[in-house]
């Protein structure tokens, strides 16, 4: 499973490879450990601290289809999944 994932904070791009294999567990792995904390105190400074393998690309235009799904990290507020058309925001984010 690939997603596709743009980084707003640092402006890079990345495959995220999750270590799962199924959408749900992909899905159920987001709302568990996505927590505005982890996204805001860890996330936002260092990507990569996201269970998985991380591959930075360039920027490029892209096609979704490529890809299992997407997501756009940055602050808890405005960082979200989007799996199986259904977009999933980080839970208990409050917006400035």
């Amino acid at each position: 499973m690939q997603i596709r994932v743009e980084e707003e904070y640092g402006y890079r791009d990345w495959i995220w490879t999750p270590p799962f294999e199924e959408e749900w567990e992909v899905v159920e792995w987001w709302k568990t450990n996505m927590t505005p904390e982890f996204v805001d105190e860890f996330v936002f400074y260092d990507i990569t601290e996201i269970e998985g393998e991380w591959e930075e690309i360039e920027y490029c235009d892209y096609n979704e289809k490529d890809f299992d799904g997407m997501a756009h990290i940055h602050e808890s507020h405005d960082s979200w999944l989007s799996v199986g058309g259904i977009r999933y925001d980080i839970e208990g984010a409050e917006h400035p």
